[in-house]
């Protein structure tokens, strides 16, 4: 049988940390736990990444950076079949979503290292680790935020940022909680079912951005 090949340096450092941060948050992670699962020195770590701050950087970059590009990937697609004109809301929406909801059928390992570092970020809001995800998804927030205002031109960005977050909330629930939601309904709902997901999800919150203008008539277009 053909060995398998070790993962190189870097990558079990990032591998060995991500669990540690995954498990224990930022502060709790210890280096030199981290250090002993890869298989390598402390100086290794601070050659390739500078700092625990830089590995963390790396670690989410790895994690979440695909679903990033992915994100902007629907987006810029959905605006090029619109022709220049505004995307309706429900597709604002789709493209804010879908690449998220598709973890739902991804390989259970990428999965669960998704959800477990997620899972963690949340309940243990680190501000360090809170200040490196708004630097990495900046560019990725003022995207939505551009194309909610080119949908919605009368709603203020303060009103559309409200909103953002409610779908941001409750995307991380789904996606760090699916068995807890088929507890709570007595299994009608089934978060393993992306598609139903995605539509129920935009059907809630569209209304929700359509309705800015009823909150606030002078501001409707």
């Amino acid at each position: 049988m053909p060995r398998r090949r070790k993962p190189n340096c870097q990558a079990r450092i990032l591998n060995a940390a991500e669990a540690a941060f995954a498990d224990d948050g930022y502060n709790g992670a210890s280096m030199r736990d981290i250090v002993r699962d890869a298989d390598v020195n402390l100086a290794t770590v601070y050659y390739y990444f500078g700092s625990k701050r830089g590995l963390m950087e790396a670690v989410l970059k790895r994690r979440f950076g695909p679903l990033r590009r992915e994100h902007l990937e629907v987006l810029q697609q959905f605006e090029r079949e619109a022709g220049g004109r505004p995307l309706p809301v429900a597709k604002i929406l789709e493209a804010v979503l879908l690449p998220p909801l598709r973890l739902v059928n991804a390989p259970a390992a990428k999965r669960q290292a998704v959800t477990r570092l997620l899972g963690r970020i949340i309940t243990e809001p680190d501000p360090r680790t809170q200040e490196i995800l708004r630097g990495q998804r900046a560019e990725l927030r003022a995207a939505f935020l551009k194309a909610f205002q080119a949908s919605l031109p009368g709603a203020s960005a303060a009103d559309l940022l409200w909103r953002m977050e409610f779908v941001w909330g409750a995307l991380a629930f789904i996606l760090c909680n699916p068995a807890k939601i088929q507890l709570e309904t007595h299994g009608a709902c089934n978060p393993v079912d992306a598609d139903k997901v995605l539509r129920q999800m935009i059907d809630f919150f569209a209304p929700g951005f359509h309705g800015i203008a009823a909150i606030n008539p002078s501001k409707a277009r």
